[in-house]
């Protein structure tokens, strides 16, 4: 189920007694856990009826679910990354496993117990099938733009501020989707327009930092217009930012794969699909798209598939990571004034 749904299920007081939390939008989870904690426990017996897991056995976890609530309705247990449900062989995780499963038979109704995964679950695990089967997983994937306004708008309302579509979709693709860190540049943004209402592009574009994905974009954007200047100041300021060569050029590896995709898409006359297919942000697909329009489909691929043999060389030690990357960003520029590779902006 989604997030929503469990929300709807937390709403009618229709909860299961188990759930497994997972996927990639850590926030929602805490932000779930809380709703759990205000529904089900009463003010002043949050001790008394809330459990934490964390490294523990079967054994424990059936313990603290099957403990009788204290003048409330439910207790609530947590357990957090609980081995047999992560990739790995864990110790004892056979019978672990066959302990927990023989329990999920008939679990209490006084009790909701959430196995509350960082990322995913493993699903190759007996457990984490058993449990997508009986409808307990929980996904918590990243806001759609609507949602990230609905979010900001609710997060900013109190302050008596407000946002837009255009300035949410642009710090989603500045900042990244990420709720916790978009939380803590929501609230710099309202510190920041003082006494006006509304956030703008240009506020974001002032103090927000920008993800290695945008810095990435803009670094392309810089050497494919043959700045290869703006391009080095790019590249040094995502290193004193603590990025590495090697991250940075596997992320230099994965637009050029991008953008060989919307290129060749784009002479097809199907970018639209294959913007879809890659799941791109709006603001992205309209970057990445006058990027690819301004080389040859051709050349972009080639570039491409020489940076992959590039960025296994360096992985593999037989380049060393910052000469290679600057090397590969001589290369674009130099690729950009060849006869035939470039079509205009």
């Amino acid at each position: 189920m989604t997030w929503k749904e469990f929300y709807a299920q937390l709403k009618e007081n229709a909860l299961q007694s188990v759930y497994l939390f997972a996927g990639p939008e850590e926030y929602l989870k805490r932000e779930a856990v809380k709703a759990l904690e205000r529904a089900l426990l009463p003010a002043g017996l949050e001790q008394l009826n809330e459990t934490t897991l964390e490294g523990a056995q079967a054994a424990q976890i059936i313990e603290a679910a099957e403990t009788l609530p204290f003048m409330c309705e439910r207790r609530l247990v947590i357990v957090r990354d609980w081995a047999p449900l992560l990739s790995g062989k864990s110790r004892d995780e056979e019978s672990e496993t066959a302990r927990v499963l023989d329990w999920l038979k008939a679990p209490p109704a006084s009790c909701v117990v959430v196995f509350a995964m960082r990322g995913e679950a493993d699903g190759r695990k007996k457990l984490t099938a058993a449990l997508k089967k009986r409808g307990a997983e929980v996904r918590f994937e990243p806001l759609s733009d609507a949602e990230l306004l609905r979010w900001a708008s609710a997060r900013l309302k109190p302050l008596g501020k407000r946002v837009s579509q255009q300035a949410i979709s642009h710090l989603a693709f500045t900042a990244g989707r990420d709720l916790t860190r978009l939380s803590g540049e929501v609230d710099k943004l309202a510190d920041y327009i003082g006494e006006r209402t509304e956030i703008a592009v240009e506020d974001i574009e002032a103090v927000v930092s920008p993800s290695l994905e945008f810095s990435v974009f803009e670094m392309l954007d810089f050497l494919f217009a043959g700045d290869l200047a703006r391009a080095e100041r790019s590249l040094q300021t995502l290193l004193m930012g603590g990025q590495t060569c090697v991250g940075v050029f596997s992320m230099v590896v994965r637009q050029l794969r991008m953008l060989a995709h919307l290129a060749l898409a784009q002479r097809a006359g199907n970018a639209a699909a294959v913007e879809k297919a890659l799941k791109l942000h709006p603001y992205a697909a309209r970057r990445a798209a006058a990027q690819a329009r301004a080389l040859d489909a051709e050349a972009l691929l080639a570039l491409y598939r020489q940076s992959v043999t590039a960025d296994a060389e360096i992985k593999s030690g037989k380049l060393r990571d910052r000469e290679a990357l600057q090397l590969f960003m001589l290369k674009i520029v130099e690729m950009r004034g060849k006869p035939g590779t470039s079509r205009g902006r």
